[in-house]
């Protein structure tokens, strides 16, 4: 449950980094933390190589979620930087319309990412009812 509240968090971070309300650009970018897969052993039924399965999968479309996301912030940081290190306004506006989009699909994957993390908690909790352990 930690890893969801530290991704609200890193994505909570982000918006306020994207609306200027954060520390400046110098400080460090907070880094994705990705979730382990679950480990499948030989002894186990195959009712909990089944609910680990699911386990895993949602934990696949998290990772690669946070992935896509990151990838994006930080193009989108590179034009903020080239935006701010403009010395003409035809730099500032070639930044700027190429930072549009990637703004829009910031909020698309900010949904993914908060969705594929609620997917992940019911694999978690229906993994529980079930008695099986997803340590890795």
């Amino acid at each position: 449950m930690s890893r969801v509240v530290a991704l609200r968090a890193a994505v909570l971070t982000a918006v306020l980094a994207l609306a200027g309300l954060a520390a400046p650009a110098a400080a460090q970018a907070p880094r994705p933390e990705y979730l382990p897969y679950a480990e499948f052993r030989g002894d186990e039924p195959a009712s909990h190589h089944a609910v680990k399965q699911a386990y895993n999968e949602a934990v696949e479309r998290y990772n690669k979620a946070l992935y896509d996301y990151y990838v994006t912030l930080d193009r989108h940081d590179q034009l903020v930087d080239a935006f701010t290190r403009a010395s003409n306004p035809a730099e500032q506006q070639k930044a700027r319309a190429e930072a549009a989009p990637l703004r829009a699909r910031l909020q698309v994957l900010r949904r993914d990412v908060t969705a594929a993390a609620a997917a992940v908690d019911q694999a978690k909790r229906r993994a529980a009812q079930a008695g099986v352990t997803l340590t890795p």
